[in-house]
């Protein structure tokens, strides 16, 4: 009897890998995933975007919860492993908001998802003009003091690691053209290095297990980037910062990018993750060019030994992303967001096996 049921169960095994390997080599979408490698440890997460940036009394509004839930639904539905949410401080104002937030949070845990928070200083810091902050690419434009703005920034962590305990936490974003652009003066690498490094250890006292994470602009063909930071960060490798990832927007910037962090990583001997930290073009032409940027994209951070991937945005036109979302407006998916969805079961179903 017990004969009989091994040779059952061992023909049931080769008749569930000869499909998905049938089904793999009939799928160019699971052949692009070079050969299977989308199975390895990598995570994936997308921006829950009704819920990011949103301010009352600000441009992109109130937090709409319940498209943000929706947008966990589809998230979970897509099959990544955690949600993100960007804040700024103003948010933290606003007690309707935070119980907005707290909905949100606990609704993506109660689906399996982890929760990764990006921390993103005061907007009303920011200079008004766009142009005004392409002329001060090394900070310095905003409207806050050196002090205030560290006072300002270690209170929104202090307070977003105490009530959240994420399992992600990126600070000091894109650095010198968004958190130092709210000072009104250039800092040095230096100064950025030790006051990250104190921060790191601020998260790490009140929430040992978050993950901490810098994501930058690492490409060198151009002069938006902030290379300086991202080396130095390296080079110093302090332990308690966990994870670097770039925000390249275009396939040049890509694979510079990738190439400059994998540089990096090699010269310094760099403890941590690296990841694609978030990524879309700001245009496509049409969404088969969104999808096959994503299967592109997904290859080489895996080819090049990447353990994390942010798809950033994730719907249109929720005030933030107009129509660079993998999901349209009305939540229906668009090509990216299917192929995504195929590499993701196939991950999962090789894990099972």
């Amino acid at each position: 009897m017990n004969s009989k049921r091994k040779i059952v169960l061992k023909f049931i095994s080769i008749s569930i890998l000869f499909l998905l390997f049938s089904v793999y080599i009939r799928n160019p979408v699971l052949m692009a995933a070079e050969n299977n490698n989308i199975y390895r440890s990598m995570v994936f997460g997308v921006t829950i975007d009704d819920a990011c940036y949103h301010v009352p009394n600000m441009s992109y509004g109130s937090i709409n919860l319940q498209n943000s839930l929706k947008e966990v639904d589809k998230a979970v539905e897509l099959g990544v492993d955690f949600v993100r949410i960007d804040l700024r401080d103003e948010t933290l104002r606003y007690p309707g908001e935070i119980n907005k937030l707290d909905r949100i949070i606990s609704y993506a845990r109660s689906r399996k998802l982890k929760i990764y928070i990006g921390a993103y200083g005061m907007q009303s810091w920011l200079p008004g003009s766009i142009s005004v902050l392409l002329n001060h690419l090394d900070g310095g434009a905003g409207i806050a003091n050196w002090n205030e703005f560290k006072r300002m920034y270690r209170n929104e962590i202090t307070y977003l690691a105490n009530r959240y305990h994420p399992d992600y936490m990126m600070i000091m974003v894109e650095l010198r053209f968004n958190l130092g652009n709210e000072v009104n003066s250039v800092r040095s690498i230096e100064e950025w290095v030790q006051f990250t490094k104190s921060l790191a250890d601020l998260i790490k006292s009140i929430s040992p297990r978050t993950k901490i994470v810098l994501n930058e602009i690492a490409q060198r063909n151009t002069v938006l980037n902030n290379i300086a930071y991202i080396r130095a960060i390296m080079q110093d490798n302090y332990q308690k910062i966990d994870i670097i990832g770039i925000d390249p927007y275009s396939y040049e910037a890509l694979k510079d990018g990738v190439s400059t962090i994998v540089k990096f990583e090699k010269e310094f001997n760099w403890h941590g993750e690296i990841w694609i930290g978030e990524t879309n073009l700001f245009k496509f032409n049409d969404v088969r060019e969104q999808r096959n940027y994503f299967i592109y994209a997904i290859n080489l951070a895996l080819r090049n030994g990447f353990s994390g991937f942010c798809i950033f945005y994730f719907r249109d036109g929720s005030g933030t992303t107009k129509n660079t979302g993998i999901l349209y407006e009305n939540f229906e998916p668009k090509p990216a967001y299917n192929v995504i969805k195929q590499m993701l079961r196939w991950r999962k179903l090789v894990n099972i096996l």
